[in-house]
């Protein structure tokens, strides 16, 4: 390419400065074979063959596009020069990550940036273990049959975790600070209009479902954005914790919170959550800079097709039916259509899902085979499934047991599971000083899955926590259950997060919180079929289902600990998956040119 042509081919005066411009853009968005871009200055500048900026380079006619007058440059090298300045483009090598904008912010201003990502995820969670406390009051109000009191959770949750893939999707695909402004904003108004809807119980149910799908546009978005604010490996992993721990804080502390506005009225619950919402949305708006996406647009496809929506309707549909499956069977019976026919459904649904995402382009994909060459990706995605069941039951079932056999209030309760949340917090904070809670996962894994079993067996012989059992059995089982949840958690999670591209952020947080939600609901069905009629013997109760999870946790720890694999730097893994991903279908990631 000579020094008086554009980069699509077409003349330009010889100007010195135009030039100079032209060479910095050929250095600037330099490809190799496979479309990675890479900073070497001795190759010459090429592109993707199926890229249509291909055939503009090789057509030495002068382009529509392209005007000559003296010391412009063509719009298409303007163009580019305006995407690669204001986003970080897919399949950037990792040295270029450092170059996205959100990574130039100042260090105040990116921490306090995750500071409100954090307090989104928060509330996601906060609008599943707050609302548990208030049941009660709600199902009362709406007039709730006794089989449909468990809508109250369930029409937020199964909309949260059937939408999470969609919403990393959307992420990745569009921008995600508009993702995440807007489903938090959203949230704050469904939030404030439930408030007031405590009358009528399909639009309460409804408004619940709606708030679930605002909720998830958050989850992936702040992966997402979280990532590429934080380029550097040790410092982002370190963040991503913080971001884990504040869910982990949220499934006890919203249990607090809905105690303190219960004094009150469970209404203020609602109204708390969108206030907090509202007024953080502006604060992110103030100070999350406009950087457009990590999407390259294809003039050939627009960009609405890649959102896949065969795969979010099958995904959704199977989703939906396996836990409406798990949620009806212990209320209505393993035996009964309500159970059998959701439950025979979502197995079909769940393999045509996976079989349409690998036979469709992965850069359409919802959950791109490409996510499954990371390493450890499967065993991590297991042993996701040990923090939340862990949280998810004992938290249920000592919150509904000190109500109904002691007859505690709802803020009496939420006090005595409080140091599940204060340990969750401690935990997370540590691992900024000893991040090998982290990058040791070989070690971390174990010891937080016996520290867990510790806390079932000490669980199963509390009694219920009568008299003097809370400080001998409960107290120190919440204590180490709560710490080895969170280090499987982040062991888990943070580290799925952490080996796939950065390009694939958005999937990668999605898909951990959709598995966290899939064990959460299969550990409480577990558990709500051993109540019955209702708890009436904690020995019959509260030991078979704490058994049941010393025994998941169990098979899940051993599992990863066995298949583990000693993995290289992200900086490795991430070319690493790249180059496996190209080998075998010629993809780049989950979206390439």
């Amino acid at each position: 390419m000579s020094e008086n042509s554009t980069l699509a081919g077409s003349p330009l005066p010889n100007n010195n400065n135009n030039a100079s411009v032209l060479k910095e853009n050929e250095k600037s968005f330099q490809l190799n074979q496979n479309g990675f871009y890479n900073k070497s200055n001795n190759d010459k500048s090429t592109l993707n063959n199926s890229s249509t900026l291909n055939s503009a380079m090789t057509d030495s006619s002068p382009s529509p596009m392209t005007t000559t007058k003296e010391g412009v440059v063509d719009k298409e090298s303007q163009q580019l020069a305006r995407n690669h300045s204001k986003q970080l483009r897919q399949g950037a090598s990792d040295d270029e990550q450092h170059d996205n904008p959100l990574a130039k912010l100042g260090q105040a201003r990116k921490n306090f940036l995750l500071f409100i990502f954090s307090v989104a995820t928060f509330i996601d969670i906060c609008n599943v273990s707050g609302v548990a406390v208030a049941v009660a009051q709600i199902s009362q109000d709406i007039r709730l049959d006794t089989s449909q009191i468990v809508w109250i959770i369930t029409s937020y949750s199964l909309c949260f975790a059937a939408f999470l893939l969609f919403a990393g999707r959307l992420s990745d695909l569009f921008p995600a600070q508009i993702v995440f402004e807007g489903g938090f904003f959203v949230l704050g108004i469904l939030s404030l209009v439930t408030s007031f809807v405590t009358s009528n119980k399909y639009g309460f149910l409804i408004l619940r479902g709606l708030g679930g799908i605002a909720g998830a546009m958050t989850i992936p978005s702040a992966y997402h954005l979280t990532v590429h604010m934080f380029p550097d490996p040790t410092e982002q992993q370190a963040k991503l914790a913080l971001l884990g721990m504040a869910g982990a804080v949220g499934n006890v502390l919203g249990l607090v919170l809905a105690g303190i506005c219960m004094l009150a009225n469970y209404r203020w619950f609602f109204r708390v959550l969108a206030i907090l919402c509202i007024l953080f949305t502006i604060l992110c708006v103030i100070l999350l800079p406009f950087t457009g996406s990590t999407y390259i647009p294809d003039p050939n496809v627009p960009r609405w097709k890649r959102l896949d929506f065969i795969g979010v309707i099958i995904m959704t549909g199977s989703l939906i039916c396996f836990i409406l499956a798990l949620t009806q069977g212990p209320i209505d019976g393993w035996g009964s259509a309500s159970f059998i026919a959701p439950f025979v459904i979502c197995f079909p649904l769940a393999i045509a899902f996976f079989f349409w995402e690998a036979r469709i382009d992965p850069k359409s994909a919802v959950l791109p085979s490409s996510v499954w060459q990371t390493t450890n990706i499967v065993i991590s995605s297991l042993a996701i499934g040990i923090a939340f069941p862990f949280w998810a039951t004992s938290q249920l079932l000592y919150a509904t047991w000190f109500q109904e056999a002691f007859g505690w209030k709802p803020i009496h309760v939420a006090a005595a599971i409080l140091p599940q949340g204060i340990t969750a917090l401690l935990i997370g904070g540590l691992t900024q000083a000893v991040p090998q809670i982290i990058t040791k996962p070989r070690y971390s894994m174990p010891i937080g899955g016996i520290l867990i079993i510790i806390a079932e067996i000490l669980q199963v012989f509390s009694d219920g926590g009568a008299h003097k059992d809370y400080w001998r059995y409960c107290f120190p089982a919440f204590i180490l259950g709560s710490a080895g949840a969170v280090i499987t958690y982040f062991a888990s999670a943070i580290n799925v997060v952490t080996y796939c591209p950065p390009e694939m952020a958005g999937v990668a947080g999605g898909l951990t919180q959709v598995l966290a939600q899939i064990a959460g609901a299969i550990t409480l069905a577990v558990q709500a079929s051993f109540e019955g009629n209702g708890l009436t013997d904690w020995k019959l109760v509260g030991r078979r289902s704490f058994y049941f999870q010393i025994a998941w946790t169990a098979v899940l720890t051993i599992q990863y600990v066995i298949l583990y694999k000693t993995p290289g730097t992200p900086e490795e893994e991430h070319e690493a998956a790249r180059k496996r991903i190209a080998a075998k279908g010629g993809e780049t990631g989950v979206i390439s040119t």
